[in-house]
Formats: C-alpha cells, sequence, structure tokens
C-alpha cells in the first residue's frame, strides 16, 4: 500500500472512522487536501475495500481498514516516544517526524522498537498506544465550569506549541472560569489563561475527583 493510502485510513480511523461515519469535509480539513482529490480516494479506498460509504454522509472503515489504521497509528506514537524519551526532541518537532517513519516500519521493526522502549502505555500527548476505545476522556468544549485534569491532546501543531507556550502539560489541572464567544477562560497554576475555542477542542480531559 502506498503512503497516500496509509494517510487517508489514519486520518478515517483518529477522526473515528472505527466506530462512527467520517465526512469528507473532515478528512479534507484533517489532511489538508481538496475535496476532489479526497472524493478521488474514497473511490479506491472503497473499491480495495478499506471503507464503508453511506451516501451523503460519509465513510467509516471496514475490519480490513480498521487493521490498516490501528498499525499506521500505533507505529506513529511509538516513533513520538522514541523521538522525546531517547533523542530529546521537543514535542512540536516530533510529529512530521514520526508521519515519515511510521511508513517504513514493517511489523519487526514495530515489535523491536516497542520493546526496547518497554512497551510504553501512552504517546508524550497522552494517546493511548495499544487503543481500546479512547472516547472515555470530552474534549474541553463540553464544560461550562468546574476543575478537570489533562488527559490527552490532538497530535497537532496549534494545540501542542499552545500549551508549550503556557507551560501546561499531560497531567496538569485546569480550571474553567468562563467561556464566551468561542474563548474559554482557564486558570492553570496560578494564571489566567484565554483559549480559542478551535485549541480546546484538541485538549481532552476527565473531572478532578472532590
Amino acid at each position: 500500500m502506498n503512503r497516500s493510502k496509509e494517510d487517508y485510513i489514519k486520518a478515517i480511523y483518529e477522526l473515528g472512522g472505527r466506530y462512527k461515519i467520517v465526512g469528507n469535509k473532515d478528512i479534507s480539513e484533517n489532511l489538508s487536501i481538496s475535496p476532489p482529490s479526497v472524493s478521488e480516494m474514497i473511490k479506491k479506498l472503497l473499491s480495495e475495500d478499506y471503507i464503508i460509504y453511506e451516501q451523503y454522509k460519509g465513510v467509516r472503515l471496514t475490519e480490513k481498514g480498521l487493521k490498516v489504521g490501528k498499525d499506521i497509528r500505533k507505529r506513529h506514537l511509538l516513533w513520538e516516544v522514541f523521538l522525546v524519551e531517547k533523542l530529546g526532541y521537543d514535542w512540536e518537532e516530533i510529529h512530521s517526524i514520526a508521519e515519515n517513519l511510521e511508513h517504513y516500519t514493517d511489523e519487526k521493526l514495530e515489535e523491536k522498537l516497542e520493546e526496547f522502549l518497554g512497551y510504553p502505555e501512552y504517546c508524550p500527548l497522552g494517546n493511548p498506544i495499544n487503543l481500546i476505545d479512547d472516547r472515555d476522556f470530552n474534549n474541553l468544549v463540553n464544560y461550562e465550569g468546574g476543575k478537570y485534569k489533562i488527559r490527552r491532546i490532538r497530535d497537532e501543531k496549534d494545540v501542542i506549541l499552545f500549551l508549550k507556550k503556557e507551560k501546561i502539560k499531560i497531567g496538569d489541572s485546569l480550571e474553567i472560569l468562563d467561556r464566551n464567544n468561542g474563548y474559554f477562560l482557564i486558570k492553570h497554576k496560578r494564571k489566567q489563561i484565554k483559549v480559542d475555542g478551535k485549541i480546546a477542542e484538541k485538549i481532552y480531559v476527565e473531572e478532578e475527583k472532590l
């Protein structure tokens, strides 16, 4: 399978295509590829039995597609762990490198890499490596107020750079003070921070127990 098909399948997988229908528009935005190009690739993936298509709705992965999506995603996350823990890369540097390495990793190398890293459960961004179901946490936009703990973030540069700038880490606690006009006002440690709604959508949290 070529790299382009793997990228599409992984995108559908990460957008929820393992348990729900994913629209072409979401795929287009995720991959920064034009809608006509997405439609063309959808036809190819459909003909090769990687996806199921529902007219006017979108696509969902077949069992065949699920296996490819899961494998590519896992290899990507393992490389992110390696780059951060073994080579000292920063968060914002690892995604594009792992994007390349994931396509040159076969099953044997994946097994050796996972063993070398000590079978990590999570990548540096809090994403579970051996994913069963990641719907346990809601993103920040689902809440009006209260105290929460950051459990994971989407592997996207804008949210990574935002958290680095504000010195926020996975596992940190925060409090939602207010939300208005697409923005959130949160409190992290002793600092009040304004968070754009588009960033908040990419931060996944769980409510802190009293």
